[in-house]
């Protein structure tokens, strides 16, 4: 296309603009004709990032970067288009224009001459193909979507060494969706921390407040609900838990998840009391549940802040309020889940602890381990003195 046709697309889209987008399109102009590349994708970041540009981004995408989408950087052109459809409610329509990319990608790279120099795109058709798959989940085809994860994990995630961070992002993005949508609260927790430590800096740009608050309030709920998940130590250290526990609407479930992974049963207690529950559906239908993980939790914990390998039946029946005749049954659940090992004295109503397994600890769980630390030391210096005294005429 000529340089003229394009400055006519380009003044005609500034002209139907905001007045604040007008600079974008000067700007456009001029890279475009100066074919500065890395600048004009750069400059079109920031327009597709800018609230104001909504409206337009379709337009651009299909009249202007199409005309050179062959110049810049693969990623970027889809993630472009990802932009421009984001808001459509026309699921098959995205899809369709996902596609019509696809075969572009796939027409250029059948013109291209072997030993080139020149990357393919089969990368870029991996990412088209992810994003396929999440417009399959908004349309509940779930079986399709789930093909193409399958497919992708097989034969490129569990086989290439070198997978570009973007790919493997959206591959846990629309994995962890897919989870959320089954209910599978255990896939998920685990899926959706992967998705964030896969997150770049131009796709973390993307991503606004209200969608990691979202996310934030969607791993809390898996935690909670996970039947393998006691440990919430990775989660509430990590920075996305600053969108619910500085929100007042979000303070309490932050607050649920800190009483679980101190085995605070008592607050426990008075929390549940508190009818909190009762907003949230899903939780309050699982309220039997979440006791059962307060008193693991708190069996943990007890175990965790005593300095002793060996606890009785009435230490734990009285630490989690359950009857002795349930002790039993509680320890060899959370021996059963791997929280624990050792083995219960039925006659003499002893449980002997071995191993705990390791977590992440909060600050006040880590000044009860310096606490035990300094009670150590000054034991170790009492018996260093008294061998001391003792052994002098030994010495001398």
């Amino acid at each position: 296309m000529s340089t003229h046709e394009i400055d006519t697309i380009l003044s005609t889209l500034s002209i139907e603009s905001d007045d604040s987008l007008k600079p974008f399109f000067q700007d456009f102009e001029k890279f475009y004709e100066q074919k500065l590349w890395y600048q004009l994708t750069n400059r079109l970041k920031e327009f597709y990032l800018d609230d104001n540009s909504t409206s337009l981004r379709l337009r651009i995408y299909d009249t202007f970067i199409l005309k050179f989408f062959d110049r810049i950087n693969q990623f970027d052109v889809v993630e472009f288009l990802l932009l421009s459809i984001k808001n459509y409610t026309d699921h098959q329509e995205s899809i369709n224009y996902l596609n019509q990319l696809k075969s572009s990608f796939m027409e250029l790279d059948s013109k291209k001459q072997r030993n080139d120099g020149l990357e393919d795109h089969s990368n870029g058709c991996l990412l088209i193909d992810l994003e396929i798959a999440r417009l399959y989940l908004f349309q509940n085809e779930i079986i399709k979507s789930r093909d193409i994860l399958d497919n992708v994990e097989s034969n490129y995630l569990n086989k290439m060494d070198t997978l570009p961070l973007k790919v493997i992002n959206a591959f846990y993005s629309v994995n962890s969706h897919f989870f959320k949508l089954k209910n599978d609260f255990n896939n998920y927790y685990y899926t959706c921390l992967l998705y964030l430590s896969t997150l770049d800096d131009d796709t973390k740009r993307t991503v606004t407040p209200l969608d990691l608050q979202n996310l934030a309030y969607d791993l809390s709920i898996s935690a909670l609900l996970g039947d393998k998940i006691y440990n919430f130590g990775e989660l509430l250290h990590h920075p996305i838990m600053s969108n619910i526990s500085n929100n007042s609407n979000f303070e309490w479930l932050f607050k649920l998840l800190n009483i679980l992974t101190n085995g605070d049963f008592q607050n426990f207690e008075n929390l549940i009391n508190s009818n909190v529950l009762s907003n949230i559906p899903v939780l309050s239908s699982h309220e039997n549940f979440l006791r059962q993980k307060i008193c693991l939790m708190t069996l943990i914990e007890s175990v965790f802040s005593k300095n002793i390998r060996t606890l009785t039946f009435d230490d734990i029946s009285k630490s989690t309020h359950l009857s002795k005749n349930d002790v039993e049954h509680l320890v060899m659940r959370s021996i059963s889940l791997g929280l624990l090992k050792g083995s219960t004295d039925q006659v003499n109503e002893i449980v002997s602890i071995t191993w705990v397994q390791p977590r992440i600890i909060n600050f006040d769980q880590i000044a009860k381990m310096n606490n035990r630390l300094i009670d150590w030391n000054e034991q170790v210096t009492k018996l260093g003195e008294q061998i001391e005294s003792h052994g002098k005429s030994i010495w001398v």
